[in-house]
């Protein structure tokens, strides 16, 4: 992971950690575009709701 990934993640609680890594997990298996979806030709968005709170993460 890049460094400011890992800040990022260290900042939030245990269990909001555990959903987002538990659905970039399952993003590797299965194509599920509330997840992980194509924003424009080079950037993704990736997307996990918790607890009332979304998460979202950019991959270019």
């Amino acid at each position: 992971m890049i460094k400011y990934e890992v800040k990022f993640l260290d900042k939030l609680d245990y269990k909001s950690r555990e959903k987002i890594l538990f659905n970039i997990w399952k993003s590797r298996e299965t194509n599920d575009p509330k997840l992980f979806k194509k924003l424009t030709e080079n950037i993704w968005e990736f997307r996990t709701v918790f607890n009332k709170k979304q998460f979202r993460l950019f991959s270019f």
